[in-house]
């Protein structure tokens, strides 16, 4: 990376790398204008920084430079850097700023449906999150593609809550939950019918068996394993008689 230069404001700002820049959100209107003031009072701490003349990182930093009307600091990658070499940096220094756990979750989504990404391990380490909680935001992506957005931008989605009740959400594991049992109430087939060998097949049984293990403090093995079959047989029912 090269040492910090200057960009004279009368020469505008620097075109932006859409792909790369884009793999992180952009700051939403109260937070640009919070940038924008900080710069303002404080000077620029953070050179932008480029790629083959575009910037990766930085895009809110010089729209802010822009609107005050003020140079712009900049340093630059090599040119000989990969665009996989650039992704991972871009990523990494990312990771350390402000996004929300859900904005990460939602980033390593939009970057594993990238053709050639890499296993879902892989992202979810360069992201800083679990393969699991990765794997739910995959779900999410899967079943409601239209909430990838509005998560990756930091908002909230109508969902169905545990009670039945229309409720908003940012949190990747609750509205991985609610798509989960919207699916399953949708088929009420005979693919939750119950034996003796089952794992709780719902949505609805997990959540019934948790709370219950929750309230009455429920730790030993063979009471758990009694309370999944009477899980397992208690949505099995309710699925059938609602046939």
């Amino acid at each position: 990376m090269t040492d910090i230069k200057v960009r004279l404001h009368k020469d505008g700002p620097f075109e932006v790398n859409e792909e790369l820049a884009g793999l992180v959100p952009m700051a939403d209107e109260v937070e640009q204008a919070v940038l924008t003031q900080d710069i303002a009072d404080n000077g620029q701490q953070d050179p932008i920084v480029l790629w083959q003349g575009k910037v990766v990182d930085g895009r809110c930093r010089q729209r802010a430079l822009t609107m005050i009307e003020s140079h712009i600091m900049y340093r630059e990658l090599a040119d000989t850097l990969t665009e996989a070499e650039v992704r991972i940096y871009v990523k990494s220094v990312n990771t350390r700023r402000n996004l929300t756990h859900t904005q990460k979750v939602m980033s390593a989504v939009r970057d594993s449906l990238r053709p050639g990404s890499g296993s879902v391990l892989k992202i979810a380490k360069a992201w800083g999150i679990s393969g699991g909680l990765l794997k739910n935001g995959k779900f999410i992506a899967k079943h409601r593609p239209e909430f990838i957005q509005p998560l990756f931008d930091g908002g909230s989605v109508n969902i169905t809550g545990a009670n039945g009740f229309d409720t908003t959400s940012n949190k990747v594991s609750t509205i991985y939950a609610s798509i989960k049992r919207e699916l399953e109430h949708a088929e009420r087939d005979d693919t939750h019918a119950w034996s003796d060998e089952s794992a709780i097949k719902t949505q609805e049984g997990k959540e019934w068996y948790y709370e219950f293990v929750k309230v009455n403090k429920i730790s030993d093995i063979p009471t758990k394993m009694a309370l999944t079959e009477l899980a397992n047989y208690k949505f099995y029912i309710k699925v059938y008689n609602a046939k």
